[in-house]
Order: C-alpha cells, then structure tokens, then sequence
C-alpha cells in the first residue's frame, strides 16, 4: 500500500520476525545520540539506535510504542526501516 503524501512507510523488523509495517505519520526513535524524530520527506539518515522505545504514529493517529534493543534505521525516500536484535510490542503486552 502506498503511502499518502502526509504519511511515509515503515517497517520494523527484528532478527527472528517481521514486527509492524505500515503507513505512518511520525516517528520517534531511540537513536544514539538522543531521541530522534522522523516526518514524512524528512532527509536521508542512517543511524545506530540504542536500548528503548520505537514510536509509531499510525495514519489513523494511533500509537504504537515498540521496546527494542540495539540495531539501526534507515531513512529514505519516505521509507523507514527499523532494525533491531529484539523488540517487544508493548501494546500486545499490555493487554495480556
């Protein structure tokens, strides 16, 4: 599905499984030297991220936070990708 003109594709993926991919509207990542924002059209970046909470603002304004350990994104061309070792999707288990 393609993403809308406010909205940029992402992908969050772990070593042992895909974790959510889906068209969003913001962001915000666990980088390295600090907390870092992502829009849609942001610039390029490659970046190490450490130990925390990804955040995903879904096209339909819902958040979805994401505990991961270390790994890296990527962004371009209005396609993130979030690679990390673990992740946990915090909302599953909040509501088990």
């Amino acid at each position: 599905m393609p993403a809308s003109k406010n909205t940029m594709q992402v992908n969050i993926v772990a070593a042992d499984r895909p974790i959510w991919s889906g068209s969003a509207r913001s962001a915000t990542i666990p980088a390295t030297q600090g907390g870092m924002g992502i829009l849609p059209d942001h610039e390029p970046v490659l970046s190490l991220i450490q130990k925390g909470v990804v955040s995903v603002v879904g096209e339909d304004g819902q958040r979805s936070d994401f505990s991961v350990d270390e790994g890296f994104v990527s962004f371009d061309s209005n396609k993130l990708t979030v690679a990390v070792e673990h992740c946990t999707d915090d909302q599953a288990q909040a509501s088990r």
